[in-house]
Parts: C-alpha cells; sequence; structure tokens
C-alpha cells in the first residue's frame, strides 16, 4: 500500500534544522563541485538528521543515458534494494513524493521517496527507509523535503557550471579562428595558430603538421621560425602525430584517454625532453584527416579534462579555416594538377555515380562522333527566277486602244496583248498607196517620150514610196503585239491605261515561259570553295514547304552582295523538275550537297574556321 504526501504541509523552520545537524559543511563540497563526495556527504548527514533511518539512497538522471542511477548509499548494504528500485520508478512515473511498507503490517519500516526537480524536469530521486510508525512519518519527510534543496542546488550549479565552462571554450575558440581568419596566407595563420594556442595553454612548445600519403610533416613550432637543427624533435613529433591519426583519437600523455591507447610514439618524445605532458589532437576536415596539432609543457602541469576538451574544440573550429588558406597558398599549376586527380578519383573511385554515368555518356557520344558519318549539304538563301524573259515594248509613239490581258495571266502563242491605235498609220497608208499610183502614171508618161533623164528620177521616187509604205505596213503590223510563246505575263497592266500615250520604247509586259525556271543562291564569301558547277541540291521554298524540288548548280556568278555587313556570291541552279503552282520571286532555302563527310567536322566546321582564322591573325 502507498500513500501520497500532502504537498502543502507546513515546513520546518530552516534555521531549526540547521541547528540539529551540521549542514555548514556541505558548503565546502559544494563549491569545490566534488559531485561524489558531495553526494555521499548530503546522504549521511540527511539519514542522521531523520531519526529512526536505517539506509537512504540517492539516485540522479545521467544525463549522456537519459536514466537515473545512483550516486549515493548509506550504508553500503541494503537488503531493501528491489523494494527501492521498484518506488523509484513510481516516482519517476508520477513525479510526486511517495510511502510504501516494507511489511505487510504497515506498522514499522518505511521507505520515504522525494523527487528533486531542476526546472521543472526531474532529475534526482531520494529515498529514506525509516523504521518508525506511520505517525511519525511527517517529520521526517518534511526533513527530506527540505534537505533535497541542497541537492537541488547542486543540480542547478553544476548544470551553470556546464554552461559557463561550454561558452569559455565557444569563446576561446571563436577568438582564435578570428585571429587565424584575419591573416592572408597559410604560414602567417600557422604560425598565429601555434603562439595563441601556447600563451592560452602555457606549453612550451606546440607545432602543426600536415597530413599527406599517409605521413605527416611538420610546418611550424612555436616561439621558432627554424627548425632545421631539430631535427631530432621533429620527427618525434611527427611520429606523434602519425600515432594520434592512425589511432583517430586524442591522445594525452599522462593518463591517456580511454582503454587501449597505444602511446609508445608520446612515450618517446617525452622521454626525449626529460618528461613532458603531451597531448595531440588530429585535424579533420569534411570527414578527411588534414593534419594535427601537438602540445607540449611540463610534466607538473598534465592536461586537464577541461583543457583538452577547450583545445579540442578550439582546433576543431579553426582546422578548416587553416586548411583552406593552405589549399589557397599552392602554386596555380598544383591547383590544376591536384583538381585534376581529385576529379579523376573521383571519376574512377567508389561513389559518384552521376559523373560515371555523364564520363560513359560522354565517352560514347565521343566515339560515335569519331566514326559518324553523314551527308555534308550547305544551306543558303535561294529566290526562284524565269531562265527566259521576253520584254514587250511600244514600237512607236501612240495610244493604247486594246489590252486584253495583265500581269498573272496566262498567254497562248499568237495571243493579243496590246493593240495600239493605227488610225494615223492607215491614212499614211492611203497617202503613200496614192503617191505611189501617182509617180507610175508619170514614169509611164516619161518613158513615152523618151525621157531618159525624167525616167531615172521617177524609178528613184518610186522606191522611196514603196519603202516609206512598206514601212507604214510594218507600224500598222506592229501596233498588235501578241505572246511570242506559251507562258505568263510577269511584268504589265494596260487596262488602266486606254487610250493613254505610250512612248516608243517603253516597256508594256514581260512574258516568261511556265516550265523554265532558275534558282539563284545566295552563297557565303567563306564557303563560294565548297560549290562547283554540277553539284546537286534541294529547294524548299517558303510557299511550299511540303514539296521539295531538286536542281543542279550551273554557273557560279562573279556577282556579289553585300548584306548585312556580309559579302554573298550568287550563284545559279536550274530545275530537274517543275510545277504548275511555282511562280518567279519564291524566296525560300536550297540545301547544295558537298558529299559525304564526319558529322563532328560537319558539325564544327564554322567554329574551326572561325579559329583558323583568329590564329592567323595573331601569330602569322
Amino acid at each position: 500500500m502507498q500513500k501520497t504526501i500532502n504537498k502543502k504541509e507546513k515546513q520546518s523552520s530552516n534555521e531549526t534544522v540547521a541547528s540539529k545537524v551540521g549542514w555548514h559543511s556541505l558548503s565546502t563540497l559544494l563549491s569545490s563541485q566534488g559531485d561524489e563526495a558531495f553526494y555521499q556527504t548530503w546522504l549521511h548527514q540527511q539519514c542522521e538528521s531523520v531519526p529512526d533511518t536505517r539506509a537512504g539512497i540517492l539516485a540522479i538522471k545521467s544525463p549522456e543515458h537519459g536514466i537515473f542511477q545512483p550516486v549515493a548509499l548509506w550504508p553500503s548494504v541494503m537488503p531493501e534494494i528491489e523494494t527501492i528500485s521498484v518506488l523509484i520508478e513510481e516516482v519517476i512515473e508520477q513525479s510526486t513524493p511517495l510511502l510504501t511498507p516494507l511489511d505487510e503490517s504497515m506498522e514499522t519500516g518505511w521507505a520515504v521517496a522525494y523527487p528533486i526537480f531542476v526546472n521543472s524536469e526531474l532529475e534526482a530521486v531520494s529515498v529514506l527507509i525509516v523504521d518508525t510508525e506511520q505517525s511519525s512519518l511527517q517529520p521526517a519527510m518534511s526533513q527530506l523535503r527540505w534537505g533535497c534543496g541542497w541537492i537541488e542546488l547542486a543540480l542547478v550549479q553544476k548544470r551553470q557550471w556546464a554552461t559557463d565552462t561550454q561558452q569559455r571554450q565557444l569563446s576561446t575558440a571563436v577568438d582564435l579562428l578570428a585571429k587565424v581568419l584575419a591573416e592572408t596566407s597559410y604560414d602567417a595563420a600557422a604560425m598565429r595558430l601555434v603562439s595563441e594556442l601556447a600563451a592560452a595553454m602555457g606549453c612550451d612548445l606546440v607545432s602543426v603538421g600536415s597530413y599527406k600519403n599517409n605521413s605527416t610533416t611538420v610546418h611550424h613550432l612555436s616561439h621558432s621560425a627554424e627548425f632545421t637543427k631539430r631535427m631530432n624533435l621533429v620527427r618525434c613529433i611527427e611520429s606523434a602525430m602519425d600515432e594520434a591519426i592512425d589511432q583517430a583519437r586524442i591522445i594525452s600523455l599522462p593518463a591517456a584517454r580511454g582503454e587501449g591507447v597505444i602511446t609508445f610514439s608520446h612515450e618517446a618524445l617525452s622521454r626525449q625532453h626529460q618528461g613532458e605532458s603531451i597531448l595531440t589532437i588530429p585535424l579533420y576536415r569534411d570527414s578527411k584527416c588534414v593534419g594535427a596539432v601537438t602540445l607540449q609543457r611540463s610534466l607538473e602541469q598534465p592536461f586537464t579534462q577541461q583543457e583538452t576538451e577547450l583545445c579540442e574544440s578550439a582546433v576543431t573550429l579553426v582546422a578548416s579555416a587553416l586548411e583552406e588558406k593552405r589549399l589557397n597558398d599552392r602554386p596555380l599549376w598544383q591547383k590544376a594538377i591536384d583538381a585534376g586527380r581529385q576529379q579523376l578519383q573521383r571519376l574512377l573511385g567508389a561513389g559518384y555515380l552521376g559523373r560515371k554515368l555523364t564520363g560513359i555518356g560522354l565517352l560514347a557520344v565521343s566515339a560515335y562522333l569519331s566514326v559518324a558519318t553523314g551527308e555534308n549539304r550547305l544551306s543558303a538563301d535561294a529566290a526562284l527566277t524565269t531562265a527566259i524573259q521576253r520584254v514587250v515594248v511600244a514600237p512607236f509613239d501612240g495610244y493604247v486602244r486594246n489590252a486584253s490581258v495583265r500581269a498573272g495571266d496566262k498567254v497562248n502563242e499568237g495571243e493579243l496583248l496590246v493593240a495600239l491605235d493605227d488610225r494615223d498609220l492607215q491614212l499614211e497608208k492611203l497617202r503613200w498607196n496614192s503617191h505611189q499610183k501617182k509617180l507610175d502614171r508619170q514614169y509611164q508618161e516619161a518613158a513615152a517620150a523618151y525621157d531618159r533623164a525624167k525616167v531615172n528620177i521617177i524609178a528613184a521616187q518610186q522606191d522611196q514610196a514603196k519603202a516609206q509604205l512598206e514601212l507604214v505596213e510594218s507600224q500598222i503590223t506592229r501596233s498588235q503585239q501578241k505572246a511570242p510563246f506559251d507562258g505568263l505575263v510577269i511584268r504589265g497592266d494596260l487596262s488602266q491605261r486606254l487610250g493613254g500615250q505610250v512612248n516608243k520604247g517603253e516597256v508594256l509586259f514581260e512574258v516568261s515561259p511556265l516550265d523554265a525556271y532558275r534558282v539563284d543562291l545566295k552563297i557565303p564569301e567563306s564557303r563560294i570553295a565548297d560549290i562547283q558547277e554540277g553539284q546537286s541540291g534541294s529547294l524548299l521554298l517558303s510557299a511550299l514547304p511540303d514539296e521539295p524540288f531538286s536542281f543542279v548548280v550551273d554557273k557560279i556568278t562573279p556577282k556579289t552582295l553585300s548584306e548585312d555587313g556580309a559579302t554573298w556570291f550568287v550563284v545559279e541552279a536550274s530545275l530537274k523538275s517543275g510545277g504548275a503552282q511555282l511562280r518567279p520571286g519564291m524566296e525560300g532555302i536550297g540545301k547544295v550537297s558537298l558529299g559525304e563527310d564526319k558529322r563532328i567536322a560537319i558539325w564544327t566546321r564554322g567554329l574551326t574556321e572561325w579559329m583558323r582564322l583568329q590564329l592567323w591573325s595573331w601569330w602569322a
């Protein structure tokens, strides 16, 4: 049977209880931070303060494991340990003071348990075994409750002391990091590190070394810029560093931390200096060992646990910054070699699956490009023009009488295109006909009169009149311009000029055949050497993107065009086949076939030629 103690009971005065026991002796132990001695003394005083106390136990929660462990026991033998363990578990579960009888009669023999809280967290449990009646348990519980204040104070002080120690360590580490970062080079930063550690820890010698190729090399010693004359010491320090790095742990002499620690090299270093306290801390960056720091001082000042932790935190914080400065101080060629070696190790070593897949892909692409071939084709802007164009011009000055066609109309050979007004020509023809008849009559009269001279004159006038008549008839015939062949009117519209005047030689129409087209290709100046007559290609027009047309290069003209700051040559090609949908002036893209070549050469030709020109302009 268990009973919960009423927390509202009246507490006895502190001065009255303190007068009964010697609690003032705990103050010395509390300030000295001796946990075991303090807890044992407190439990002894507590048991003596409560009448009829047979035994007592104090259990405190371990900060590492979070379980309650006994830290003080009075006396050393306690037969009711199982009952007390169960009671402590119940106190932890309920977080309240409890009473448990040790026998079924519930008359004598009670276990009194009291929880101890720090910042509302259960941190300890105190249990006393009292051989008294139930009615006498109230004073025992009050005394236990008062005495537990010492434990609470000790726990608060211990936590505060741990916090202060951690803050001091952090402050020291941050100050050391700031001083190391303030240096611009690795040598200066390393010297600042060993000098500051030697001054802060009171060391005779502090050394720092770098770890590479499974061995350590000492680079800097405190209080010494040159250490070539101390090679024996340097070799011993390097062996000690290797010993700590190989075991991947901090080694301290005397009293090396942990069990099974090998300290042969540290002992040899200590003997060389007639006995010294030595502390070696490996340096890590990104889980990789980059060096070590060794601290040495007199044997009368061994490194304590607190000092070891301080040095460890400071060195760990500085390690990354120090290694970064060392890497930055390398020469450029060394950086390139190290970077290449690192990438090669990642590519061939374990892990980095994505990089390996990328490398395999690049290797496969390179192998493909080295053997793959394809058709090399040169692209150029192209325009469709007619191979033949017939111009219809005005044969004489006149007026338009009739115009039956205009640009865009298809015409047949002999079809009337335009008719000019020929009334004046008809009158001129009548005049010359009349004049010719007159001359014929005069010629007959002169011949009848045997006037030879007059006959000759009239004969010449007849020839003149005949020529003029033929000219007029020719002009009448040419007043009607007809299509010279089956084709398409590509220029000219006189439908809006009926009755209008035209001048001799004025272009009235342009007619081209329907099946004779030419392709004009604009070839860049840098690629004109690749074009030869007889090469074939294909044309794709913007108006007919789904129907390619084949062509053959006929002529490389000397004609050039200057557009957009570049020079273009005009190359003429003839279509192998045409279509009714083709029209002069259509534009598109023409591709000239240059033969088979490697794909990598086809894709990189422009870049290769540009680089050749640049190299020629710079070095030639």
